[in-house]
């Protein structure tokens, strides 16, 4: 569940007060695909004890195919003053990058821009470059058509918790928020899914 409120679009996770070991997640996409172009949200991520959470922006070819081409602003809850950005081509990641934000993601909103084209993609915050990839002779890079997601979701179970930190939910519910966002018109891709 997600809703649209003034000023921005809150994305929830809720934990059921009767069970510690249960918790959901939302997500929302774009309802059409894209080939390359600039996509930005500003996100205010959620405060509190968020250790165990992911929340993110992010394009995908298809979630929960295996062979998706992906590019990724992932916060990692056990430390709300980094950020990880990552790639995908046919389903090989393993080109995560941790940045430092420094600021606290949950104190205010924040410019989050993907620079997607066909020989390069640029990460940004605030308007500076954090990271940039060029395409490489012989290594895959993303060029399938992807939906722009955003997420909140408890991530704990990932390398047992290693990477987001254990989930406590004592703060519960977290919200997500995520405004002004921009996708590339110009560059919608018409097919079937």
């Amino acid at each position: 569940m997600f809703s649209l409120m003034k000023p921005a679009l809150t994305v929830p996770i809720l934990t059921p007060s009767h069970s510690p070991t249960i918790s959901a997640g939302s997500r929302w996409r774009t309802t059409t695909r894209f080939r390359y172009g600039t996509f930005s949200a500003q996100i205010r991520c959620p405060g509190g004890n968020t250790s165990g959470l992911n929340f993110n922006l992010y394009l995908s070819s298809l979630e929960g195919d295996k062979s998706q081409d992906e590019i990724d602003f992932e916060f990692l809850g056990k430390d709300r003053t980094i950020v990880q950005t990552n790639f995908y081509n046919a389903g090989t990641g393993n080109r995560e990058k941790i940045h430092h934000l420094g600021f606290d993601c949950s104190d205010k909103f924040h410019l989050y821009v993907i620079n997607w084209g066909p020989d390069s993609i640029e990460w940004l915050i605030d308007g500076k470059i954090i990271r940039t990839e060029e395409r490489k002779e012989g290594l895959g890079f993303p060029h399938r058509p992807m939906f722009l997601y955003a997420s909140i979701w408890d991530a704990s179970y990932i390398a047992k918790g290693s990477w987001t930190g254990t989930y406590v939910g004592c703060d519960a519910p977290y919200h997500c928020l995520y405004k002004e966002i921009h996708v590339p018109a110009g560059t919608v891709v018409v097919e079937d899914i």
